[in-house]
Formats: C-alpha cells, structure tokens, sequence
C-alpha cells in the first residue's frame, strides 16, 4: 500500500490540499483486494493494517518533502508541495 499511495501522492498539483480520509476511500476503492489481504493489526483487530502503511507512507512522504502537515495536532490535512 505505501508504493500506491506514494504515487497518488504524487499524482496531486503543488499546492493541492491533501486529506487522509480521502485517500483512505481512493486506495480502498482502487484496491480492495489488497487491503482485504493485509488483515488487521495485532490480535484485537483495531485497526486494518492497510491504514496503517497509507499513514507510513504519509509521512515517508513527509520526509522526502513531497508534503507538508498543515495545522497541529492530529489533523488530516496535508499541503502537496
């Protein structure tokens, strides 16, 4: 999920105001059988474990300056730079 995500990442203007929630429904609408195949997290199933690599790659995303977190705190808005 991070390989797709990075690249829906991309695929944004600079400038393009990017929320979580919206690329959580564009990887499960795109990709569902992958996500169904990575199951949950742990053993309490909180969590489907696709979520979590999208956020991974958010901020692997972060990281190579492709995006920068708008606001504080645990906003879901990010700035396609």
């Amino acid at each position: 999920m991070k390989h797709e995500t990075l690249t829906h990442i991309k695929s944004f203007q600079s400038g393009a105001v990017i929320h979580l929630q919206e690329v959580y429904s564009y990887i499960y609408k795109h990709f569902p059988e992958k996500c169904d195949d990575l199951g949950f997290m742990g053993q309490q199933r909180v969590e489907p474990r696709w979520r979590n690599e999208v956020r991974q790659a958010f901020h692997l995303a972060e990281y190579q300056r492709l995006i920068v977190h708008l606001g504080e705190g645990k906003t879901e808005e990010y700035k396609r730079l």
